[in-house]
Order: structure tokens, then C-alpha cells, then sequence
């Protein structure tokens, strides 16, 4: 933990715990898939990462929060480490960047490094490798668009990988184009499942997990801490992302323009090593008319 006390709400269902406090501020960037690719300044605040988890089965999920914004963090989603206080998201249809100010202690980036490993996909960018107009000043304007298609081609690969469909998203078109949209849409979808676990609206129906361990580590009940760790079923990050993509799609269609919609064709490649949990069809259908009626 990065910070003295812990934070902790507890129900009769469920905990939200306070993986980690920055204790300083963050500026948290969209790093939009328009047109023009513009970088855009999402919030600025407190940075905070909570775990969220389901007393009555091993099922979590794990948030970051910047002034209020949302979005959720898993084993089947890329975080890159850009920077010494830079770090990269990628969703399906989002990439995001965080920075920190620069009196933002480096013991506390590599607590939050360890965190990032436990619960998400993590990897670092080699900037050594890097050549032509890259600049490694995170101070400097043009930082992120500079770094971004190094960090595209690890965020675009891993997410195929997954089965994830990578880049902007197949449903977003039309007046549902807009990246800020989608923002939102993802940050209240995070909230909204994670409420759901806490208040026990989220059933056993509503939800499908899959094993994503290679055959020699499932059943292994040997009982030492990798054994436990494999217990615990993370959240895909389709989790949310279906959610978004089920309400873009209803819009589209309610508005007369189904036939805009591309085809969604993925396939998984890699196991991550870890139980995952989605939502079904009655879960999607459960969340999205909340999602939707909340615009």
C-alpha cells in the first residue's frame, strides 16, 4: 500500500479496498482514435486504484480514478510504463495516458508499477530503442503523439491477442463517434458493475468465467501462493467494453443506421494465466438499460 491507512467499504456482499494512494496529482489524457489523433486532457486530480470484490465467490474488479473519472484495469488489457511517472491504458476503443507531476515520490511509481503488475496485463516501453523525432521529455507538448504509435503497436497486439478488437471501436459510428462519449460511457459503466457487487445486484446469472490458465495449472491444488492467486477471478476488460458497445449499438440502430455497423470478428490467441469473469447476454441486457436510461 502507498499510503498509511487503508480506505475500505464493506457490505453484506462486498469490499471496496484502496489498493493505492498517490497522495499527489495526475493528469489522466485521452489519446483519441479521431481523425486528427489529438491528444485530450481528460481530468486532473488525485490518482486512486480500489479493488472490488465479491465476499460469496473469488470474483474482483479494479478501478483507477482521477477527480471522479473512472476506468477499470485487467489481466486481458495492456498497461505500459512509458515513463518513470507515465503509464498507458489500452481498452477496446480507448487509450489512455496517465502522467504525474514530477514531486511525485519514485518510491511511490514503483509501488504503483507492483500494483499494476498484480492486476493488470503490464509491460514497459524501451525508449532506447526508439529513433527519429521521439522525444522522451515528458514535460514536452508533443510527448504522448510522439510516443503513440510505439505504445499503439503493443496496446494493438496484446488486445488481438485477447481476442479484443483493437483501435475505435466497430460500433462507434455516426453520432456515436465521439471518444468523449465513450469516456464517460466507460467510466459509468465501471461504476455502475461495481456498485453492483457491492449492493449484490450483480447475480450468478449474469455472469459466465472462463479459464484462461494453460491445462498444467488448472486443478493445481497444491496450495501455495501462485495456486491462490490463480483462484481469484479478475474482470475482463470486456466487462465494460461490452457494455459500451451494447449501448452505441442500440443508438445506431434505434437512429436508422444499422447498416454503418462493421462486423466484430476476434478470436483469442493467449491464455493470460488467470480465471476471468464476463457478463452474459442477461447481464449485458440487466446493465445497459441503466446505462443507457442514465444518458
Amino acid at each position: 500500500m502507498a499510503s498509511s491507512s487503508t480506505s475500505q467499504t464493506q457490505t453484506n456482499f462486498g469490499s471496496s479496498t484502496e489498493l493505492f494512494n498517490a497522495n499527489c496529482s495526475a493528469r489522466v489524457v485521452l489519446l483519441d482514435y479521431d481523425d486528427n489523433r489529438e491528444v485530450k486532457l481528460l481530468r486532473y486530480g488525485g490518482f486512486i486504484v480500489n479493488v472490488i470484490m465479491q465476499l460469496a465467490s473469488p470474483l474482483l474488479m479494479v478501478t483507477c480514478t482521477v477527480d471522479g473519472l473512472q476506468w477499470p484495469i485487467s489481466k486481458d488489457a495492456p498497461i505500459i510504463r512509458v515513463a518513470q511517472r507515465c503509464f498507458a491504458f489500452g481498452m477496446p476503443g480507448l487509450l489512455y495516458g496517465l502522467q504525474f507531476l514530477d514531486f511525485c515520490e519514485d518510491e511511490k511509481m514503483d509501488t504503483l508499477e507492483r500494483v499494476f503488475k498484480k492486476y493488470g496485463h503490464y509491460h514497459e516501453l524501451d525508449t532506447s530503442k526508439l529513433t527519429g523525432d521521439v522525444i522522451s521529455d515528458s514535460d514536452d507538448p508533443k510527448f504522448w503523439k510522439n510516443l503513440l504509435p510505439s505504445i499503439e503497436a503493443i496496446v494493438h497486439n496484446k488486445l488481438s491477442q485477447f481476442g479484443h478488437h483493437p483501435g475505435k471501436s466497430p460500433s462507434a459510428v455516426g453520432k456515436q463517434y465521439s471518444g468523449l462519449v465513450r469516456v464517460l460511457r466507460t467510466s459509468s459503466s465501471t461504476k455502475m458493475v461495481g456498485e453492483a457487487i457491492l449492493s449484490g445486484s450483480l447475480k450468478s446469472n449474469h455472469i459466465e468465467i472462463q479459464d484462461m490458465r494453460s491445462k498444467q495449472k488448472c486443478g493445481d491444488d497444491s496450495g501455495n501462493s501462485d495456486d491462490i492467486m490463480s483462484k481469484q477471478t479478475f474482470a475482463s476488460i470486456s466487462v465494460f467494453t461490452n457494455l459500451v458497445e451494447a449501448v452505441e449499438v442500440f443508438w445506431v440502430i434505434a437512429s436508422g443506421k444499422s447498416d454503418l455497423l462493421n462486423k466484430k470478428i476476434t478470436s483469442l490467441q493467449e491464455l493470460v494465466g488467470f480465471k476471468m469473469w464476463r457478463l452474459n447476454q442477461l447481464g449485458i441486457a440487466a446493465f445497459m438499460e441503466k446505462l443507457a436510461v442514465e444518458e
